[in-house]
């Protein structure tokens, strides 16, 4: 049996990788390979469930660590340190299951990932050129670069192009039937309708600010709607103050975390994502997979989901937005939902692992 280690940089934020890692690992054939987790950053915000049989690692540094600052030098500057006292050579196959740095701790001589999420264009600014070089330089320890979409891979190919012929492209998988018995479990949050849902950390990536000023003028054409922000993040001070600006308090809600987003994003019209930047997100895997449409911005994975804009817009203006999230809203519910599950089709979970062990195997089984 083959000994797996995944690195991540935290395990226990909340996150969509986080999430997506969990539901990797318990899919796994546990029969093929011994499964085990270190993170990077242990926060307290949520414990991924994961089998018994799965090993999670005593982390490296808590986030709030007085020396955090100290001991992160060591990740980026002496990771072998960090390697030899907290992870080990006993294992046969090492995963970063992040950019950056999971993969400086990668170690040299050994079979390795790197698996890639979002993409990593920021590395281009001129204040991250070490980081982007400490990156470069440790890519020369992996097999293969896995890389969650399409945007991701380019991103890759642009920043390292002296890696791209490692670079395979797998786009994130969804376990359809799991997700929809989750979301039949009972919660307390009602929607009123017609909502849109914006799920994910409330940061200057995930761009909350816009989606506020889109809505603001959606509610001139549809003033019985409603906006609500599933999720937290640094910028939620900011974004109730925008509100109260606006004057939309009865109009825009603020959920927080939910440990259970599915039975919320099962009632809501149209889930919106206006990021920046993104791999491939899980929210709109996981609306489309609950029959719900989606509008975003042109991130990793949305125009392959969309299935030529059927159950999803992509969008770049605040007027496009506008009109898809109205679009969304009025369109027939059956049709909506039987576009939505055409497409989710395509991401079925089990074909998903199918093709993450092949790549494993291929790389354990090179000299």
């Amino acid at each position: 049996m083959n000994k797996i280690l995944f690195i991540i940089t935290s395990f226990s934020r909340g996150g969509g990788a986080e999430s997506l890692l969990a539901r990797i690992v318990r899919h796994l054939n546990p029969n093929k390979y011994d499964i085990s987790i270190i993170e990077i950053l242990h926060d307290d915000i949520r414990i991924e469930e994961v089998p018994s049989y799965i090993k999670v690692l005593p982390y490296i540094m808590r986030a709030d660590d007085p020396k955090r600052k100290e001991k992160m030098y060591y990740v980026y500057h002496e990771p072998w340190r960090v390697f030899d006292k907290y992870i080990g050579d006993n294992f046969d196959l090492y995963i970063a299951f992040n950019y950056m740095r999971p993969v400086l701790l990668l170690p040299k001589g050994k079979k390795c990932i790197s698996w890639q999420h979002g993409d990593i264009y920021n590395l281009l600014e001129d204040r991250l050129s070490e980081e982007r070089a400490l990156e470069d330089a440790a890519l020369y320890n992996v097999k293969k670069i896995i890389s969650a979409s399409d945007n991701t891979t380019q991103s890759v190919m642009d920043v390292h192009p002296s890696h791209k012929n490692k670079i395979v492209t797998i786009y994130n998988g969804i376990d359809i039937e799991t997700a929809r018995k989750k979301a039949a479990q009972s919660t307390d949050i009602r929607l009123k309708l017609p909502s849109i849902l914006f799920i994910g950390r409330i940061e200057d990536n995930k761009n909350p600010i816009r989606l506020l000023e889109v809505f603001e003028l959606l509610h001139e054409k549809r003033a019985d709607a409603h906006l609500y922000y599933m999720g937290y993040g640094n910028l939620e001070e900011n974004l109730k103050e925008e509100i109260g600006k606006k004057k939309l308090n009865d109009y825009v809600h603020l959920l927080g975390y939910q440990e259970n987003p599915f039975p919320i994003i099962e009632q809501c019209d149209v889930v919106c994502l206006l990021s920046k930047s993104e791999g491939f997100p899980m929210c709109l895997l996981e609306s489309v997979a609950l029959d719900k449409p989606f509008v975003a911005t042109n991130i990793g994975g949305a125009e392959t989901l969309s299935n030529s804009h059927t159950c999803g817009k992509v969008i770049e203006t605040d007027k496009e937005a506008v009109d898809a999230l109205i679009h969304f809203i009025e369109m027939d519910k059956e049709k909506t939902k039987q576009m939505c599950r055409k497409s989710i089709v395509r991401f079925d979970f089990d074909k998903y692992i199918s093709k993450i062990e092949k790549i494993f195997d291929e790389v354990l089984e090179e000299n």
